[in-house]
């Protein structure tokens, strides 16, 4: 799974040095609680770019639904966090892929666990032709995230995809396991108007995606998985 931060070259630019260090360890201690909390692992920090895998270097059945949950909470706590420039709520882009790496320690002065193949790459491609404030999947995350976990789907339809043609992909809406709450470990809100808080995590996202469709069924609604 690959995040970045929305509009994050514009803040950069248009920032002091200081408020763009202190933006990224804000989010980040927010995103590195998630990762403790629901045992999956942080593969690194690039500028805004944040990696996280599930089911590595321990094999994990339920690797695809625990990850699809961190992502939940990355667009959330994302949320409590303000655009220096704006003051507005923070949007990050989240793409998940499922598939075999290649995992190993590399470096000796300064050593790192690092993944490699086709599917880093195809995670990374999901989170660069997602949108802000939404989580996209692909098929093979989609249908992994099935296995074990019972989600809410937007079916985006066939997009193309730089260095991978046509993809189908999704964007994931809700979990029907777990609330929001229970997800981001926090107690829920007394002011907020939905028992769960998924109402809350998708107000104010634009529902009409630029969809690109090729041989694809008209209704972008997927079943509850």
């Amino acid at each position: 799974m690959f995040s970045d931060i929305a509009n994050f070259q514009y803040i950069v630019f248009s920032s002091e040095p200081k408020d763009v260090v202190y933006l990224l360890n804000e989010i980040f201690t927010k995103f590195d609680r998630l990762v403790v909390q629901h045992s999956v692992y942080k593969v690194e920090t690039v500028g805004d770019s944040y990696m996280t895998v599930g089911g590595v270097p321990e094999e994990k059945p339920d690797h695809c639904e625990t990850i699809c949950y961190v992502a939940v909470g990355m667009l959330w706590e994302a949320r409590s966090v303000s655009d220096p420039i704006t003051g507005q709520p923070l949007q990050v882009r989240i793409g998940i892929h499922s598939g075999p790496v290649v995992a190993g320690v590399v470096g000796n002065k300064m050593p790192r666990y690092c993944l490699f193949g086709d599917s880093v790459n195809t995670a990374s491609r999901m989170q660069s032709h997602g949108t802000p404030g939404r989580i996209h999947c692909s098929k093979a995350a989609f249908q992994c995230a099935q296995k074990t976990g019972r989600f809410e789907f937007i079916c985006r339809g066939q997009i193309q995809v730089k260095g991978k043609g046509l993809m189908e992909t999704y964007f994931l809406k809700s979990s029907q396991k777990k609330s929001l709450w229970e997800i981001v470990g926090i107690e829920r809100d007394a002011k907020v108007n939905s028992i769960d808080g998924y109402e809350e995590l998708n107000a104010g996202i634009e529902e009409n995606v630029e969809i690109t469709r090729t041989n694809a069924p008209n209704s972008r609604m997927c079943t509850v998985c």
